[in-house]
């Protein structure tokens, strides 16, 4: 559980809210309560949560950091398979440049294709596994941050 509004949500959906847009123009009174933002489903939660509230939310990061993780590992495992396709769309390629005509590229042989969808393999596998490598860097990064505040009873957003 991340706050009470989203306990029933996090066994069902997996799917994380996008979080709310501070809005500098917005005042806020004095005599106002202070509140955090839920990372997982964007509610508000109130300073004076207890302390099974706390002990869900440090679970919830604790999840969070996990699936981090695995964003990051499967990121790198499309880096490094794209890295691979890469190499082979090279080799593809210097091999479609054929001796019998003096090394110029040939384009209608069998080796120009591979090298083409090698190449292209490559690329989508390497933006791809670039993209979550960074998603799994911000969000494991995010999360150590409150797991961080939480334990050091520090809880700010």
């Amino acid at each position: 559980m991340y706050c009470t509004h989203c306990a029933k949500k996090i066994d069902e959906v997996k799917v994380e809210a996008a979080r709310p847009v501070y809005d500098p123009n917005v005042e806020v009174k004095e005599d106002a309560k202070v509140a955090y933002v839920c990372p997982r489903c964007g509610h508000l939660i109130h300073r004076d949560i207890d302390e099974a509230e706390m002990k869900s939310l440090s679970q919830a990061s604790h999840a969070q950091i996990q699936r981090a993780r695995n964003f990051f590992a499967t990121g790198m495992g499309m880096v490094s398979i794209g890295a691979i396709a890469l190499i082979l769309a090279i080799i593809f390629y210097r091999l479609a440049c054929k001796p019998n005509n003096q090394y110029q590229l040939v384009v209608d042989c069998a080796e120009f294709y591979v090298a083409i969808v090698a190449g292209l393999a490559a690329v989508i596998l390497l933006v791809w596994g670039l993209v979550l490598v960074v998603l799994g860097l911000k969000r494991k990064k995010d999360n150590e941050i409150l797991l961080r505040d939480i334990n050091n009873r520090t809880f700010v957003q």
